[in-house]
């Protein structure tokens, strides 16, 4: 009996209204009994009617990423809090603490009134025991007044000496706002890369029967101290006459290179590379034997430095002097009943310098 009545004092036990504590959330969070549940237990007791509105909406704004937006009036003050979570569940149970903490920071402990009394036994029923009553809230917790000490009195002939005014007790620091947020940060960012892209000219020495010039295009990627850039090169054919066959030859290329950005978060950028260069030597030969075209294979390792000054945030000049050293390189020779005669032979060593435009989308960050 005991714990029947119990339970029907829980059933009539006053819960705030619907239209007091709106919960709007997204499907999977928890609902709103789970709001209220969550109140009840942190205060030790049900959210009474007319003690506050609240207006919770819930939304998703990134993957395993929720916000809530809190909208409190507890008697006619009103709040505006925002919390973000990696869980919906995470969000109720800030709300419920955020809550708890608002009623019960607007309620005066030593003006709460007493609990009513239970109610009495019922004509033919028998009278809950004790232990089976509901407990009642838990009382203010008064700080002890430490008693005055003993004052002892002057000695005869002493003049008694002045009081010393009591300091003032350290008042306490205020207590800013809750931020449950910080109890669960944001993640940190990826650090994401910058990258550029670039027109330049090329002049060039080694490579071709004669100096020459071109043009290329590059792009790459750029971090906080280094840059990945990817070229391709193309160098203007050059003749050379021999053994009465005029030769043209020609050079196109791509290349990868890895760079040490020497400055690269000032305005002045020195980057130092080393890469590798692939690609074809094509050429063209009349004579005596006819018009005969032939590529030969082009692979060099590469390596140089180069000077930026960067102009406007996302345009920066370009000039970059390099040197090549060909592992492959490939040869024109005119083919002889009785032997072989070289037309062209390419220099294992070559140079360029680079000259252009460079059109930055961002520094790394």
């Amino acid at each position: 009996m005991a714990g029947l009545l119990l339970r029907g004092l829980l059933a009539t036990a006053p819960v705030a209204e619907p239209d007091e504590v709106q919960w709007i959330a997204p499907a999977g969070c928890p609902t709103r009994e789970a709001l209220l549940a969550g109140i009840a237990a942190r205060r030790g007791r049900e959210l009474e009617p007319g003690l506050a509105r609240v207006v919770a909406r819930t939304t998703v704004v990134a993957p395993r990423r929720y916000r809530l937006e809190l909208e409190l009036d507890i008697r006619g003050r009103r709040e505006n809090r925002a919390l973000v979570a990696r869980t919906c569940a995470a969000l109720v149970d800030g709300a419920a603490l955020l809550i708890a903490l608002a009623v019960d920071g607007e309620l005066d402990p030593t003006a709460a009134s007493p609990a009513p009394p239970p109610p009495g036994p019922v004509a033919g029923e028998i009278a809950p025991e004790p232990a089976a009553q509901l407990e009642p809230p838990p009382e203010p917790v008064v700080p002890p007044v430490s008693s005055p000490e003993p004052t002892v009195p002057p000695a005869p002939g002493s003049s008694p000496e002045p009081a010393q005014p009591a300091s003032p007790a350290p008042a306490a620091p205020p207590v800013g706002p809750l931020d449950l947020a910080s109890a669960d940060p944001m993640p940190p960012s990826r650090p994401r890369p910058g990258g550029f892209l670039r027109l330049h000219g090329l002049g060039e020495f080694g490579a071709l029967p004669q100096p020459t010039g071109g043009v290329g295009l590059a792009g790459g990627l750029l971090w906080p101290w280094f840059r990945l850039e990817l070229q391709a090169n193309y160098l203007a054919p050059r003749p050379v006459e021999r053994l009465q066959t005029r030769v043209r030859a020609s050079l196109f290329a791509a290349a990868v290179l890895g760079c040490v950005r020497l400055g690269g978060r000032r305005r002045f950028e020195f980057p130092v590379c080393l890469g590798l260069e692939a690609g074809g030597l094509a050429g063209v030969a009349d004579g005596p034997s006819g018009h005969r075209t032939a590529i030969g294979r082009w692979l060099a390792a590469t390596g140089g430095l180069g000077a930026i000054v960067r102009v406007h945030p996302r345009v920066a000049l370009f000039a970059f002097l390099q040197g090549l050293a060909a592992f492959q390189r490939g040869t024109f020779v005119l083919t002889a009943p009785k032997e072989d005669r070289p037309l062209f032979d390419p220099g294992i060593g070559s140079g360029r310098l680079a000259l252009g435009v460079e059109l930055r989308f961002g520094e790394p960050r």
